[in-house]
């Protein structure tokens, strides 16, 4: 567990800033779901919660693509 995440979470994470960096945007679901080779839109919810509940990203519910980071990553 690097930076206190699972391996899919930082997978995630770091898809969804080099997402945003490159196209200022934060992905889709199915982006998201597609990138780290989940079968449903739901898994990426829970993991998309789980990193807001952890700190890692900031969502403006009701929304849609907002997500934001929150805490840089160190390479």
């Amino acid at each position: 567990m690097q930076y206190g995440l699972t391996e899919k979470q930082l997978k995630l994470f770091k898809f969804i800033k080099s997402y945003i960096a490159k196209k200022n945007i934060s992905p889709s679901y199915d982006e998201m779901k597609m990138a780290i080779n989940l079968k449903s839109k739901n898994s990426v919810y829970e993991y998309v919660k789980q990193l807001v509940a952890r700190g890692w990203l900031k969502n403006l519910k009701g929304k849609a693509r907002s997500l934001r980071i929150a805490t840089p990553i160190k390479k």
